[in-house]
C-alpha cells in the first residue's frame, strides 16, 4: 500500500494506491486507487481503468517467453550493443537527492524538447519528493552514447507500477532503433530487478483500450501482460470531505444528463 497526503487550499486528501484495507486518516477526502475487483472490502467501483499486469512470480524464462517474438529479439540485440543499464530501488533513491534532481530536470527538459510543456504536470515536484521520502519510488536508466531512457516507478511490497517513462530518442539522428532496443531491454531488466526485490506484479500504468489499442498500448501489450481492470473510489472522511464528495457526485450526474 502506498500513501501520500496532499494539501489543497480548501481541503486535504490522501491518495492510497494499491490499498488492501480501509485506512484511518485525518484528510478530508481519501482516494483509493488501482485496486482490483473484490480486493478491498467496503469500497465501491466509482471509476475504472484498463491496465496490463505481468506476473513476477513466474520464472525469468517463463516471463521472457510471454513477450512478443520481436520484443525478445530486440532485448537480445540490446545485450550486444554498448548500452549501460542501472536500477535504483526506493532506498537508494531516497538517499540520492542528486539523482532525484537529475530526473526532474531531465523530464522538464524532455517536455520542452517535444514542445509539450503541459506534460510537466505529470511530475509535481512536491508530490514526487514526498513519494521519494516515503521510499515508494524506483528509477531505472538505459544509456547509449549520447542517448538515454528513463523509467520511473511507484511501488510497494507487492506491485510496481510504471508511472512514466521518457527518452531523448527524437533528437538522435540514426539512433532511434538503438533507443527502441534499449527501452525494451530496460523494461525486462526492471521486471527482473523488482522480481529480485520480492514483488509479485509489474503493472504498466494503464492502457487506453485493449480492444482498440493505440501505439503505446500495443507496445505495452507486446510484453504479454494480462489485461486487468483497476478501480478507484472516493471517501469523504470529514464533514467537509463528505460535502465535497456529494457536490462532485451532483455535478457528475448533471454533466451526464
Amino acid at each position: 500500500m502506498i500513501r501520500i497526503c496532499v494539501k489543497k487550499p480548501l481541503y486535504s486528501y490522501e491518495r492510497v494506491v494499491y490499498p488492501n484495507n480501509l485506512i484511518d486518516s485525518k484528510a478530508d477526502i481519501i482516494r483509493y486507487m488501482r485496486y482490483t475487483d473484490g480486493e478491498v472490502e467496503g469500497l465501491k467501483y466509482k471509476e475504472k481503468d484498463e491496465t496490463l499486469i505481468n506476473d513476477l512470480t513466474l520464472s525469468e524464462d517463463e516471463l521472457f517467453m510471454l513477450y512478443d517474438k520481436k520484443v525478445r529479439n530486440e532485448i537480445r540485440r540490446a545485450d550486444k550493443e554498448d548500452i549501460s543499464f542501472v536500477f535504483f530501488n526506493a532506498k537508494e533513491v531516497s538517499k540520492n537527492s542528486d539523482k532525484v534532481k537529475e530526473v526532474i530536470n531531465k523530464y522538464y527538459d524532455f517536455c520542452d524538447g517535444i514542445n509539450k510543456p503541459e506534460l510537466k504536470n505529470n511530475l509535481n515536484q512536491d508530490e514526487f519528493k514526498a513519494f521519494v521520502a516515503n521510499e515508494n519510488i524506483a528509477i531505472s536508466k538505459a544509456e547509449y552514447g549520447d542517448g538515454w531512457v528513463y523509467h520511473i516507478y511507484m511501488y510497494d511490497d507487492k506491485t510496481a507500477m510504471l508511472w512514466f517513462s521518457f527518452s531523448d530518442y527524437r533528437n538522435l539522428e540514426g539512433k532511434n532503433q538503438v533507443a527502441g532496443w534499449a527501452n525494451r531491454a530496460l523494461h525486462h531488466k526492471d521486471m527482473m530487478a523488482f522480481k529480485e526485490l520480492g514483488l509479485e506484479k509489474y503493472e504498466w500504468g494503464g492502457i487506453s483500450s485493449s480492444k482498440e489499442p493505440n501505439g503505446i498500448d500495443k507496445f505495452k501489450m507486446n510484453f504479454g501482460g494480462m489485461v486487468t481492470n483497476v478501480y478507484y473510489d472516493f471517501k469523504g472522511n470529514t464533514l467537509k470531505g463528505k460535502i465535497l464528495i456529494g457536490l462532485k457526485s451532483l455535478i457528475s450526474k448533471r454533466e451526464a444528463e
